[in-house]
């Protein structure tokens, strides 16, 4: 069993849920929600030519991960995959369509707090993450994008990660009801722009997310 699905199934017994049903593929339950608050659906699909990709399917977003492709990846590269695509979803960004790099790199850096506060680093490093995560253009192939250097190190600290569901996410609800109310309006403000790549908008969301910090 790969390392990103023994850490779905994790978060699957910490929260208590029942696995999401599914038309297709192989349900597994990630503890993602949207910029909106709704649970993401995430599917096992051996099909699927990339290892993973997030698309909208009949009006709802949906996380696709296949654990074949890129077999030499860590297991905290392929949680980070996961936790990357999550994070597209709940920055309000498009399931569907390639991202901008700022808007991608934004997406990498909410993926490595999630990862970070959710214990799921502890036996890596960031620097050796960041490594791993160094992909060649066959590689690329098998990724949703866009090719650019993911750099971890130039990420802040991980104030204002969403946590997906799991101890700290316990332990502190509070703050993780607050990050997530931060979410909402980021995706509002996001929609209105025709880029959906706005300063101000990431702006507000940071000043809310330091709101959150105390909790």
């Amino acid at each position: 069993m790969s390392a990103i699905i023994r850490f779905l199934l994790f978060c699957f017994c910490v929260a208590g849920g029942a696995a999401l049903a599914a038309d297709e593929g192989e349900p597994i339950y990630g503890g993602c929600v949207d910029a909106r608050g709704a649970a993401v659906v995430s599917l096992i699909d051996p099909q699927l030519p990339a290892a993973v990709a997030t698309s909208s399917e009949a009006g709802r977003p949906v996380i696709r991960h296949n654990p074949e492709l890129l077999p030499r990846l860590l297991p905290a590269s392929r949680s980070f995959l996961y936790a990357q695509a999550c994070a597209r979803l709940n920055l309000g960004y498009p399931a569907d369509g390639l991202l901008d790099t700022g808007a991608a790199h934004r997406a990498d850096c909410a993926a490595l707090g999630t990862l970070q506060r959710s214990g799921l680093l502890a036996q890596t490093s960031v620097e050796a993450l960041e490594a791993d995560l160094r992909f060649s253009d066959a590689e690329w192939a098998e990724l949703p994008g866009p090719r650019r250097q993911i750099a971890l190190g130039s990420c802040p600290l991980s104030r204002g990660a969403l946590l997906l569901p799991g101890a700290d996410a316990a332990e502190r609800p509070a703050w993780n009801a607050c990050v997530r109310a931060c979410a909402a309006p980021l995706y509002q403000c996001q929609a209105r722009c025709a880029a959906g790549d706005c300063a101000d908008c990431q702006a507000a969301y940071d000043r809310c997310n330091r709101t959150c910090d105390a909790r």
